[in-house]
């Protein structure tokens, strides 16, 4: 079955979709899904946005659950929060814990300030410099979310609105291999799966390839139920492109999907 393995629902403020809503859109494809709520601890342009009562997440959807539709959460990064982080992801039963960065250097990167008097290519330092040394830390997590999400917010149009290998080589290869250390599939997320994204996260998933990686996970980073499982076929291509295979996690532990399209 394949998995969508990243989407938002009732405990995520920016999501327009409940729960049932996600489960109906996925019965109707016959695709498996895990729920990831946002939690981001300190978030800078509001600390409590992205933060809620886990107990009582759990309390609403294990009910719900199923081998179908399990409990995950998709825990923000940032540099400061590693202890909070941990704790957040070890004192629950979740099914998968995805980890992201939507914050560098304290700054939100949905807001155009976060660019303002920065370069092209210090955005894109600044962002795996903070990613490499979130994974340098002591953390607890089962997949590396959307690589590409700076690529939806910045103010740059055309090629140079796509990251490239060529952007920086070392920086991209010592994120890869930091991943690939700790067993951490990479996830190919289906937001932004045009011919123009795909041709900028190719040579990236390949070159996580070539140093070892093999799994890659699948998400849809749904927040309305029309989005749920989007694109998954384009994302399998791209896997198959690049000779990743995909995964998705059940108590914390890696499954293989089996019977893909």
């Amino acid at each position: 079955m394949i998995f969508d393995t990243h989407m938002h629902c009732d405990y995520s403020c920016d999501s327009e979709m409940k729960f049932a809503d996600a489960i109906g859109a996925a019965a109707e494809q016959e695709i498996g899904i895990t729920v990831t709520e946002h939690w981001d601890y300190d978030y800078p342009t509001n600390p409590e946005a992205f933060i809620f009562d886990i107990d009582e997440y759990f309390a609403r959807l294990q009910p719900l659950s199923s081998y179908k539709v399990l409990i995950g959460i998709e825990i923000g990064m940032q540099t400061h929060t590693a202890a909070e982080d941990k704790k957040v992801a070890q004192a629950h039963p979740f099914d998968y814990v995805l980890a992201s960065i939507h914050c560098i250097g304290g700054r939100d990167l949905y807001e155009q300030t976060c660019y303002k008097g920065r370069t092209r290519q210090q955005i894109v330092e600044e962002f795996l410099h903070d990613a490499i040394t979130c994974l340098e830390q002591e953390r607890d997590f089962d997949a590396f979310a959307h690589i590409d999400y700076i690529c939806r917010y910045w103010p740059y149009k055309g090629a140079e609105r796509e990251l490239r290998l060529e952007d920086a080589p070392e920086l991209f290869d010592k994120l890869f291999l930091l991943l690939i250390e700790q067993n951490k599939p990479i996830e190919i997320n289906t937001r932004r799966l045009d011919a123009a994204a795909v041709a900028g996260l190719l040579p990236l998933y390949k070159r996580y390839r070539e140093l070892g990686g093999k799994y890659c996970t699948l998400g849809s980073d749904a927040h309305y139920k029309e989005h749920v499982g989007r694109r998954l076929q384009e994302a399998l291509a791209l896997a198959a492109q690049a000779e990743l295979t995909p995964v998705y996690f059940k108590a914390r532990r890696m499954q293989i999907m089996e019977g893909l399209k």
